[in-house]
């Protein structure tokens, strides 16, 4: 039965059975006579639709959101403390104090249950696909088979190399995820069903169906945000632990202020501990720097030439220029960053090189090459949100201040936009954001240097951002997850999390003392 009670499956009927409320519902509401009945014929039928869908659905999602964190539990749980994977090698544990054991091992068994679930997933798809069967698989030996390289030719995606102990954890959790993916499929099936009746028997002529489907869609409304609020507390969530690891490790105030950035696990200009061994040095000034003046440069020319051809589009262009500008303007915000990184890597690079020349400038990947090139592609952002406010402005303030005698551009500059300042605020704000997570540009453009002392005051030069070396970390260049290099980067997503919180409440408090003084 589990093959065919399905999450897809139990979708489908619910969808079936939603439709077949709809043709029903309307059918029975029909049948009283239309002087009597308190409602429509088609609020009948989507108060059907609604209490058959809406409950199970809801199961749906929430089943397969805490399906998976019970995974992960019962996974850990599963999980011998005394199992290799899970333990540092005695060499390993050469120089470290038990706190640092204990924190180093609990990020080991954090990957190994993600190399699990990933292992387990892949093993169900293999299965699926019809390349084994579960008896093949259970007597799989990971020391003598290459069992990742035949699920990675079957088409399965593969983290870690496979291991026994990654095997005989995996065959267990997917026990697990079978019994759970069972169940919940069937409670959705089983509520979408009772809804379905219910909903049906409830339909008479004095039924206020109207009155209850207003109530189902303020649910969904209010469902929807308590969801995009939700979604906020769990990416902070997912940061916050193996921050808190990283700085009970390296020390807070270390991180936040240190003046360089050298991981121990590159080869150039490691800095050496009291006994010889690599050390690292992982501090946030460095990467910050670089990332706020790439993003500085960016906006010094994005918002000029944004905030201009805003003006120029809504103020003093004819409508035949304008619907032929704006939407070439537009095509730059649908380039893919990527390309705009290549651009930047082979033309503005070496431009930017031969002007200034290669003693100012050593390298074509620059602060400056970056910059440029991200203010391109933040032009038609900022242009689009500033014009769409300077039009919401209304028509007899440009009335009022040329009947007085203004001339088109004082009014643009006395009038217009600070009445429209909010607005350009928030657009600044939300691109200089937009700057700030830029990760593809400033790979290409600014340099991937791992190793960085002190801050490049440069334009000119090569630096380091924060998306940058979580990128290289997190791909594979870090020197494995048992590591504090690998923890440091969620350190700094953590750190950057809450300076683009800082910047967008720094706007709408702009926003709101503007906003007084022309409302």
């Amino acid at each position: 039965m589990g093959a065919f009670i399905t999450f897809p499956a139990v979708l489908l009927l619910i969808v079936l059975l939603a439709i077949a409320g709809y043709a029903l519902g309307r059918r029975k509401a029909l049948s009283f006579p239309a002087q009597s009945t308190h409602s429509r014929p088609h609020q009948h039928a989507w108060h059907v639709v609604f209490a058959t869908a809406a409950p199970s659905l809801l199961v749906v999602m929430l089943w397969l959101f805490f399906a998976g964190i019970a995974s992960n539990i019962y996974t850990n749980m599963v999980t011998p403390d005394d199992l290799v994977d899970v333990r540092l090698s005695a060499q390993a544990r050469e120089g470290l104090t038990e706190r640092e054991i204990d924190i180093r091992e609990g990020v080991l068994r954090t990957q190994f249950v993600a190399g699990v679930r990933s292992l387990a997933s892949a093993l169900d798809g293999y299965v699926a696909d019809g390349n084994a069967t579960e008896a093949d698989i259970a007597g799989w030996n990971a020391e003598q088979d290459p069992i990742a390289d035949r699920l990675r030719a079957g088409g399965q995606v593969l983290g870690p190399a496979v291991t026994n102990g990654m095997l005989s954890v995996a065959q267990v959790v997917r026990q697990f995820d079978r019994r759970v993916g069972t169940v919940g499929p069937i409670i959705s099936l089983v509520l979408a069903i009772a809804g379905f009746v219910i909903a049906l028997r409830r339909i008479s002529a004095e039924f206020r169906a109207r009155v209850v489907v207003e109530r189902w869609i303020s649910g969904f409304l209010i469902f929807a945000s308590t969801m995009a609020i939700l979604a906020t507390v769990a990416i902070l969530a997912a940061l916050t632990l193996p921050s808190l690891s990283f700085f009970r490790e390296y020390g807070f105030f270390n991180f936040l202020f240190g003046m360089a950035w050298a991981p121990a696990g590159d080869v150039v200009g490691i800095p050496e501990g009291r006994d010889g061994s690599y050390q690292s040095a992982l501090g946030f000034v460095p990467l910050i720097w670089g990332t706020l003046y790439i993003s500085l440069v960016a906006l010094l020319v994005a918002v000029p030439l944004g905030l201009l051809a805003a003006v120029y589009l809504s103020e003093f262009a004819s409508r035949r220029a304008r619907s032929w500008v704006k939407p070439a303007l537009e095509i730059l915000a649908g380039v893919p960053t990527i390309v705009y990184g290549i651009f930047a890597l082979i033309t503005i690079g070496p431009f930017l090189q031969a002007v200034v020349g290669a003693t100012v400038m050593p390298n074509t990947v620059s602060v400056m090459t970056a910059g440029v090139v991200m203010g391109m592609m933040l032009v038609p952002f900022i242009s689009s949100l500033s014009d769409d406010v300077i039009n919401a402005v209304p028509q007899t303030l440009r009335d009022g201040s040329l009947a007085i005698g203004a001339t088109q551009a004082e009014t643009v500059v006395q009038v217009i936009l600070p009445a429209a300042l909010p607005g350009i605020v928030g657009a600044i704000v939300l691109a200089a954001s937009r700057a700030i997570g830029e990760t593809m540009i400033v790979v290409l453009a600014a340099g991937a240097l791992s190793n960085v002392q002190g801050i490049e005051p440069n334009p000119f030069g090569a630096v380091v951002t924060v998306t940058t070396r979580i990128v290289a970390v997190l791909t594979g260049e870090g020197s494995g997850f048992d590591s504090i290099d690998v923890l440091a980067v969620f350190a700094l997503a953590f750190t950057l999390f809450f300076i683009t919180l800082a910047l967008n409440l720094l706007a709408q408090r702009m926003v709101a003392k503007y906003r007084e003084q022309y409302d």
